[in-house]
């Protein structure tokens, strides 16, 4: 059960991650150039730090859901590999070594070569 719900929560935050790309690049902007961005231009007002407050669209709302999601699902995640108490490396499975080879690796003294003088 823990597998299945740890691949789902994977499986949503994928989803809800490619989704709000697209929600973000199908939004217009709300003003052309960089100074709009900040307030200025013709649309937004003298006391607006983020330009002029409109109504909000749909596209709009379903970004912020879907980017409250998004981070709740990156909690989960991150809990859930916190909440791990075994490492990768301790699944690595090593094959035991035969008595010929274990013979061999604990006799033979290690080589070093020798470089000629140039």
């Amino acid at each position: 059960m823990n597998y299945i719900s740890e691949n789902l929560i994977v499986a949503l935050h994928i989803i809800f991650g490619l989704v709000l790309i697209v929600l973000v690049l199908i939004q217009d902007t709300k003003s052309g150039t960089v100074g709009g961005a900040f307030g200025g231009g013709s649309t937004g007002g003298s006391n607006s730090v983020l330009g002029a407050g409109g109504a909000t669209t749909l596209a709009q709302k379903m970004t912020r859901v879907l980017a409250i999601l998004f981070a709740l699902t990156s909690i989960l995640l991150a809990a859930k590999v916190a909440s791990k108490k075994s490492s990768v490396v301790d699944s690595v499975v090593v094959a035991p070594l035969s008595a010929d080879a274990a013979a061999t690796t604990s006799t033979t003294a290690p080589t070093t070569t020798t470089l000629p003088p140039k």
